[in-house]
């Protein structure tokens, strides 16, 4: 140990023995005080790391939805095409006892099907309403990664844009009373529409948010929302923008689509060239009226109203 050649060995002794005490304390005291500085800024750390983990949950989108578009046979229906059918394509679909298998018929030749709207069987008002238009139903499931609780608050159709349809031929399968879904239904020809709900219970007809709400995150199973677009003689692009609540108490907004692209809700002409339309009270082989062939039935009577003001419009 330098410093102490000229101590006799006995000084010497002595002074390693104070010499590794006093380390041993300085050591000690070193030691105190990074557990002293440790313990007081422990709580700072926790912080530190519970806003870095609300950080990352901000950053995570609030939300994301995959749609699907129900392709399933529905009851009621129309079938149409965008071309009129051939003499012998005619001949064919009104000799056919069954509309599910003209249906097929048509859907071999390129024909897209139509579903009817929900029944608004406690809303007769919106039952009138909403029967002569045409409604797309989509599944949307809602899904968030996020660890904290959001809420979607309210939804509105928007960038809605309508066009004539393309289609030339309707077939029409009417309904022969109602059903009522689990879900809602955007009216595309209202600005803003709101989603009114389809249920069958008391809250038929009733803006869904505001009685109701939608909560994703912190484990929240995904919501799933069967969702009707109807239009009326013209054809729409749309998209659904959702408003929504967090955790952190931030308001917000999100654009739902078809992945990248609009959503879509056909609809068939007022008064397309061909019309067929299902009688069954008629005997076997002559349910489908032919209104473009036959516009006196009474069936007909709609579809010849429109024909005729189309025609003074142009005159």
């Amino acid at each position: 140990m330098g410093g102490t050649a000229h101590l006799t060995p006995r000084k010497r002794l002595k002074a390693v023995a104070w010499f590794l005490a006093g380390a041993a304390v300085l050591g000690a005291l070193a030691y105190g005080g990074s557990f002293v500085l440790d313990r007081l800024t422990q709580p700072s750390r926790a912080e530190q790391d519970q806003r870095t983990q609300e950080d990352l949950d901000r950053a995570e989108a609030p939300f994301t939805a995959g749609v699907d578009y129900d392709d399933t046979p529905p009851g009621p229906w129309k079938v149409v095409l965008d071309r009129p059918l051939t003499a012998a394509e005619q001949r064919r679909i009104a000799a056919m006892r069954d509309p599910g298998a003209a249906r097929e018929y048509l859907t071999s030749l390129g024909g897209r099907t139509l579903r009817f709207p929900a029944a608004f069987e406690r809303r007769t008002d919106l039952a009138m309403t909403y029967y002569p238009r045409d409604a797309t139903v989509l599944h949307v499931n809602l899904f968030s990664k996020r660890q904290t609780q959001l809420t979607i608050t309210a939804m509105e159709a928007v960038n809605v844009s309508c066009r004539p349809p393309t289609a030339r031929t309707v077939l029409v399968l009417p309904p022969q009373g109602g059903a009522a879904y689990d879900g809602v239904l955007f009216d595309l020809g209202k600005p803003g529409a709101v989603p009114i709900i389809t249920d069958e219970g008391d809250d038929q007809g009733r803006p869904y948010f505001g009685p109701r709400k939608i909560d994703l995150g912190d484990g929240a199973s995904p919501g799933g929302l069967r969702v009707e677009a109807v239009a009326k003689g013209e054809s729409c692009t749309w998209e659904i923008k959702a408003k929504y609540r967090d955790a952190y108490q931030s308001f917000g907004s999100v654009i739902l689509k078809d992945g990248t692209k609009p959503f879509f809700a056909e609809a068939a002409p007022d008064r397309p060239e061909q019309l067929w339309y299902w009688e069954a009270s008629r005997p076997n082989g002559q349910q489908w009226v032919p209104c473009h062939r036959k516009p006196a039935e009474s069936v007909c009577d709609e579809w010849r109203r429109l024909r005729a003001e189309a025609r003074a419009d142009q005159g």
